[in-house]
């Protein structure tokens, strides 16, 4: 995945991801911190700068932490400066 492809889908939206992860709250709770669950159930963001993932340059490929479907690639990555 590139940034062209990223640009499609913020064009045309997300495709659907490969599997679907169907859990209570209780059990999405339990298997988040609470920072996480707040970011990833209940749309919250990150503070800028405030993750350890933002000057790691190393290669990698990043996942989503709810479902594992594949993010983005880290050749990908650059320094924006925009947080």
């Amino acid at each position: 995945m590139n940034w062209i492809d990223l640009l499609k889908f913020a064009n045309n939206g997300n495709p659907q991801p490969d599997q679907r992860v169907e859990k209570s709250e209780e059990e999405w709770k339990a298997q988040l911190t609470e920072e996480q669950y707040r970011i990833t159930r209940q749309k919250g963001t990150e503070r800028a700068h405030s993750s350890e993932l933002c000057n790691l340059f190393e290669p990698s490929k990043y996942a989503c932490l709810c479902c594992e479907t594949p993010l983005f690639d880290s050749k990908e990555k650059f320094q924006s400066g925009t947080g």
